[in-house]
């Protein structure tokens, strides 16, 4: 039970690479429910706070600043050969993971393209109706994990605060292997190396929880609301995870290579889950009705015995034949733009309920109400601001 006319709401992205495609066609299906309820509004009048680490700091970023879902995914479309360049994958494929780190080029890839898009708007001057934005990156040098907001109190601004967004996304999206760490001046006039915030904090949701707890946030605004965990609700969306099984027979003859390249698909989805767990446990404690102001998306990413063989996968079948062995192993791939399509359609048959619904936060597989459905439950239930944007409200 709230103790506000209005929960206080939080989107949650996580990391991923291109799979953000995924997430961001999801975004598209958000917008549209809440913008045929609210009179048109958009993502960055609906939430309260957004968070994304990696490619969803890309997309929580993009929605701060006023992008619709459209705008995200043709940033994606558009410009996914220059953040992945094919040279580069290449390379990666062929002749080694740390063989391209010292040939990114941060000024003509995802840097550049980050610049173009989101401009010089630094992080502590996004204007007061736009929702807070929450951004971890790993810091190299401290050793631990920045939570770059955009709320801190005017009269006690932090280093950071004058930092363009991009360059804090491109902090957020540097992960080891793929891109190489980002610099940021730091307040004692040296330069500080960050890496992908997903090394320890790849789904967001409970550092926006904490966030919009924090008592900091209290001395940001004139008469801020008394937020408590009750006033929260929290939609939570992943970028999917392979459910494919392996055996003991098949890892003890692994190498450190063949480790290495099994750690994001290995040691990237498992905290995702503990975090979804914990998420969804304390918002709901023991309520159904507090059930209503969680929700998390997630999805199982079609294994290569599953993928164009199982009937779940009806549109998928579309995809043109000769792409079918390609996709096949490549369709977890986080590098490789050439997957956009097939990206965009995979999280469509997900909405449409065709997929089977990865449920994090009860660590099984099973059938469930339909994301589509899902997804306009908890608009319904967590209705619109007032304090914001009052006249979208009725």
């Amino acid at each position: 039970m709230t103790t506000n006319e209005r929960p206080y709401k939080i989107l949650a992205l996580d990391g991923g690479g291109f799979r953000g495609v995924m997430t961001a066609q999801i975004l598209a299906k958000i917008e549209a429910e809440i913008s045929a309820k609210y009179d048109g509004c958009k993502l960055h009048e609906y939430f309260d706070l957004v968070t994304g680490t990696s490619t969803g700091s890309l997309l929580a970023a993009g929605i701060a600043l006023g992008m619709s879902a459209k705008e995200l995914l043709d940033l994606y479309e558009e410009n996914g050969d220059r953040i992945f360049p094919s040279g580069m994958r290449f390379r990666r494929r062929f002749t080694g993971l740390l063989s391209n780190l010292g040939l990114y080029n941060n000024k003509t890839g995802l840097g550049k393209v980050l610049e173009e898009k989101f401009g010089d708007v630094a992080m502590g001057a996004l204007p007061d109706e736009a929702p807070v934005l929450l951004i971890p990156s790993y810091d190299l040098t401290a050793r631990r994990t920045n939570w770059f907001c955009s709320n801190n109190p005017k009269t006690d601004p932090v280093w950071y605060d004058s930092v363009p967004i991009w360059k804090i996304c491109t902090c957020s999206s540097a992960a080891p292997t793929f891109f190489p760490p980002f610099e940021l001046p730091y307040k004692d006039g040296t330069e500080r190396p960050f890496i992908d915030g997903g090394v320890s904090v790849n789904n967001p949701a409970l550092i926006g929880i904490a966030h919009a707890l924090f008592l900091p946030y209290r001395d940001a605004v004139d008469n801020p609301p008394d937020y408590t965990l009750n006033d929260l609700a929290v939609l939570s969306i992943g970028t999917g995870e392979s459910i494919e099984p392996f055996s003991y027979k098949q890892v003890r003859r692994w190498g450190a290579l063949k480790w290495v390249q099994r750690l994001p698909d290995l040691f990237l989805p498992a905290p995702n889950e503990v975090n979804a767990a914990i998420c969804w446990q304390i918002i709901r404690q023991e309520s159904d009705e507090n059930a209503k102001r969680v929700l998390r998306l997630d999805y199982a990413l079609p294994s290569r015995e599953q993928y164009m063989d199982n009937e779940g996968y009806s549109k998928l079948k579309e995809v043109e034949s000769v792409h079918q062995a390609f996709l096949k192993k490549q369709f977890g791939a986080i590098d490789n733009p050439d997957l956009f399509k097939a990206y965009k359609d995979f999280a469509q048959c997900y909405l449409d309920g065709e997929l089977l619904s990865r449920d994090l936060a009860r660590t099984t597989l099973r059938d469930s109400v339909p994301p589509n459905e899902a997804i306009a439950e908890f608009i319904e239930n967590n209705q619109y601001p007032t304090n914001k944007y009052p006249h979208k409200c009725d």
